[in-house]
């Protein structure tokens, strides 16, 4: 507990990026997602390509606003930040033109790690090695997040575990491992975390990055929108934000909370209505 309770090297503080560095890295995803979207809304184009390029677009704002705060707005930041926001919409826009697209997402996990190789911030960030036994708890943590919803999912609200499509739950799955998971672990778990984390202590910035966390997910059209699934979503998700968090600050590293995030989704997917 004595973890959870203190922040950790205080003096490893980064500077913080100007107003005005967040305002741009938002504006460039927001217009890149609202092109996208009026692309669907004229017909120019097959159908859903600008929807997965507003989506990829936003996955990869998140990114990259992950890749500023852990980087202080440092000289030569923008450069990497545009490749991996640029990473992320490619993906999502090569999901939506074959079959085989959905591959395309697990090379941004290979981006993000080239990116931050040899960067010793990234390691204050949770970008390292990390134990075997870490991970496995990690896998497990999500496991068990996870079954608990599709018992408390069929038990009270009506839905069943069944999977039709074995290809369409792959692509899902290869959505969440590139970009979904990805770009929560990267940015809420990991740059605002370990800031928060190194100017306070454990649950003041387990609860504030979760909490932001929540919102994003709030955001997403993806999400239900019965009100009973969305509360429910809630909960899980908040569940699953502190635990990333948790597996964060035992492990020194993001994998663990990764691989929790993706045990929990790869027992989502499988609900059906």
């Amino acid at each position: 507990m004595l973890l959870l309770s203190a922040p950790f090297d205080p003096a490893a503080a980064r500077p913080r990026p100007s107003p005005g560095a967040y305002a741009r890295v938002g504006a460039v995803a927001g217009l890149v997602a609202a092109a996208g979207l009026a692309l669907d809304r004229l017909g120019a184009g097959p159908p859903g390509l600008g929807r997965a390029l507003a989506v990829g677009a936003m996955h990869g704002g998140l990114i990259a606003l992950g890749w500023l705060v852990a980087t202080g707005a440092a000289p030569g930041w923008i450069r990497p930040a545009i490749r991996l926001a640029a990473g992320a919409a490619l993906a999502s826009v090569a999901a939506r033109l074959g079959p085989w697209g959905p591959v395309g997402f697990l090379a941004v996990p290979a981006l993000v790690l080239a990116e931050a190789r040899g960067r010793p911030e990234m390691l204050a960030m949770g970008v390292g090695g990390v134990r075997l036994s870490h991970a496995a708890v990690g896998l497990a943590a999500g496991a068990f997040l996870g079954a608990h919803l599709l018992v408390t999912a069929s038990l009270t609200l009506g839905y069943r575990v069944h999977l039709s499509d074995l290809a369409g739950y792959a692509g899902a799955l290869a959505y969440d491992a590139g970009v979904n998971v990805l770009s929560a672990e990267w940015l809420f778990r990991g740059a605002l975390f370990s800031a928060c984390w190194r100017r306070g202590s454990f649950w003041p910035a387990a609860l504030l990055t979760t909490g932001l966390a929540l919102v994003r997910y709030l955001l997403d059209p993806a999400l239900p929108h019965a009100a009973e699934a969305r509360a429910g979503a809630v909960f899980y998700l908040g569940l699953v934000g502190l635990t990333a968090c948790a597996l964060r600050a035992w492990s020194g590293s993001l994998l663990p909370g990764y691989l929790a995030g993706l045990a929990f989704f790869a027992a989502y997917r499988t609900l059906t209505p």
